[in-house]
């Protein structure tokens, strides 16, 4: 099986060049690919400094999917297009460029997000023709408080219905819905081939778009594997949590502990700032933050 690294980004360059560079360092005959998915204008400036680490670069400039203004403003205020059609720009990136690039399995890799160690090794529990989601789990677990399904959220909710009424009517699906915490996610060549060929890709939100539709394409799904989420919708907020879409950042001091540990986890999300160099570099970050944290409580 060939793993290759796709490299998603739209913001911050220079972040994504620190980010690159950790990547090659570890992966140094890897295959790494970019998929820029931000202001198509800003792509050459982006281009300038990623071109190096990577062994491709794709821009994707589709415009946002029939009706997707409605259904974006029928989930929550201020979201992007893109973050709820986030699979969508996966496939866009199949059908335009992957197509014609070397791999079987592509692990997604979020420009916040910070991977320690050889591709091969960290994704060890990856086999042929898998896909893997982290935080995986049925969708009725969540469905009282996810607000991308809940019963409150009347527009969500009425979304959701119709996607499943869709792939009931069109697929004969009849599993139990499974969701995902959109972090950690490894796509199959087999997967995208018939993920980008689906009908109303529009209808539904990617959380539990792709693993539906994994389940309707009979597609295996990888669940003995490390990364696990934080689940806001029904778990308690824990600061030592290594992967969580909420928006605050990985503190050093738990990312020191992981990586100190043999059986640490060596993916993170999300982390804003430049990494530090190894061990060593990590263990100053957390003292600097120590340091800073006493001087506001002696103040």
């Amino acid at each position: 099986m060939k793993l290759a690294i796709l490299f998603w980004c739209y913001k911050d360059p220079r972040l994504c060049q620190d980010r690159l560079r950790l990547l090659r360092r570890d992966n140094p005959r890897a295959l790494i690919y970019v998929l820029y998915g931000g202001d198509p204008a800003q792509a050459p400036s982006f281009r300038a400094v990623l071109e190096r680490f990577v062994d491709d670069f794709y821009v994707f400039d589709d415009p946002p999917p029939s009706g997707a203004d409605d259904l974006v403003s029928r989930f929550r205020g201020g979201v992007h297009w893109k973050y709820v059609f986030g699979d969508l720009l996966l496939a866009a990136w199949h059908r335009d460029r992957g197509v014609h690039l070397e791999w079987d399995t592509v692990v997604v890799v979020q420009w916040d997000m910070l991977v320690y160690g050889p591709i091969e090794r960290v994704f060890a529990c990856l086999q042929p023709d898998q896909v893997l989601f982290s935080g995986l789990r049925p969708v009725r677990e969540v469905e009282e408080h996810w607000a991308w399904v809940a019963p409150s959220q009347r527009a969500a909710r009425a979304t959701y219905l119709e996607f499943l009424a869709h792939v009931r009517e069109r697929h004969g699906f009849a599993a139990d819905p499974l969701c995902y915490v959109a972090i950690v996610t490894c796509l199959s060549r087999a997967f995208l081939e018939r993920f980008a060929a689906i009908e109303r890709p529009e209808l539904g939100f990617l959380e539990y778009r792709l693993p539906i539709y994994a389940q309707i394409f009979g597609t295996p799904i990888c669940t003995d594997h490390p990364f696990r989420p934080w689940w806001g919708a029904i778990e308690p907020y824990s600061r030592w949590s290594t992967l969580r879409a909420r928006p605050v950042e990985i503190s050093p001091a738990t990312i020191l502990v992981n990586l100190l540990r043999r059986d640490g986890a060596r993916v993170f999300h999300p982390y804003w700032r430049r990494a530090p160099a190894g061990v060593v570099g990590w263990a100053a970050a957390f003292g600097g933050a120590l340091r800073r944290a006493l001087t506001r409580i002696e103040a």
